[in-house]
């Protein structure tokens, strides 16, 4: 039942330490993906580390796990809005067992059916607020969200507390299709900036690239395929100025129709650590 901690599962153990590298494998998680959609029957999908580990229809996830009603003002829509929902808490442990739990250096990869890829580290999942929301309370169906009013369902991943918003990197992924537990230095060793220190300006970078634009945009081919590679086959950094760079990744709807979303929070540091990292990725892959 909800919330009751289970036996650590062998396949999630084996997957997390065997760490696969190969790119090949982060494709074959899309195509089952798209293969489960074309099916015909909804499914999330969890992996560890890119492997298959187990799926859950809608109705098994209710047969398993404590279904609420959740009430709070939605960020994107700039209204109340209400749903059926799990707490995300009890979903990942649902899949995982001690292995969320316990496991603080791992990373978890939200994929949507478009590619689309949010990734939130362990810490912030265990806060309070965050809810696989499954049924839309308001409507007889699902409110169409986003720019491109998109249907979210079946399965969206929303979050409750007033700062839990994207700009604060939480994920919220709609269309939700994979649930992937990883450590993403591993798992994306591409876009991992390797042996540079944690507290340096590229690391920083790196930190704000993972939160906001993994989620649509790759490092040589590895992260979200809703935006063009950043580096491959050329670095940004090679073929734009630094100024038009960080205009653009602060208000790219000044400069044209866009899906992606204004970063208007982002200081003059924020964004001369996303170059500093960009600069350095393109030298060293």
């Amino acid at each position: 039942m909800s919330g009751v901690h289970k036996p650590i599962n062998k396949d999630v153990r084996d997957a997390m330490i065997n760490i696969p590298k190969n790119i090949a494998v982060i494709s074959l998680l899309h195509f089952i993906l798209i293969n489960s959609v074309l099916a015909g029957a909804p499914k999330l999908e969890f992996f560890a580390s890119a492997t298959p580990i187990k799926a859950y229809t809608l109705d098994e996830l209710k047969n398993e796990l404590t279904v609420q009603s959740i009430k709070f003002h939605h960020y994107n829509y700039s209204k109340t809005k209400k749903y059926r929902a799990f707490l995300i808490q009890d979903v990942l442990r649902l899949a995982y067992g001690e292995a969320w739990d316990n496991d603080l250096e791992a990373d978890v990869v939200f994929t949507a059916l478009d590619g689309y890829k949010a990734v939130a580290k362990i810490s912030t999942l265990k806060e309070i607020g965050g809810y696989l929301a499954f049924a839309d309370l308001d409507v007889v169906t699902w409110e169409p969200v986003g720019r491109s009013q998109a249907n979210p369902g079946p399965f969206y991943l929303v979050w409750t507390g007033k700062q839990q918003t994207p700009q604060h990197e939480y994920p919220w992924p709609w269309q939700l299709a994979a649930i992937n537990l990883l450590r993403f230095k591993d798992q994306y060793p591409a876009v991992y900036p390797q042996g540079v220190p944690e507290d340096s300006t590229i690391y920083s970078g790196f930190e704000i690239y993972k939160g906001r634009c993994f989620r649509c945009h790759a490092i040589n081919q590895q992260g979200g395929k809703i935006g063009p590679d950043l580096n491959a086959p050329q670095s940004i950094v090679t073929y734009r100025s630094k100024h038009i760079i960080k205009e653009f990744i602060k208000q790219p709807s000044k400069y044209r129709y866009t899906k992606m979303p204004d970063h208007l929070d982002l200081s003059e540091s924020d964004l001369d650590a996303l170059l500093d990292y960009f600069w350095h990725q393109s030298q060293n892959n």
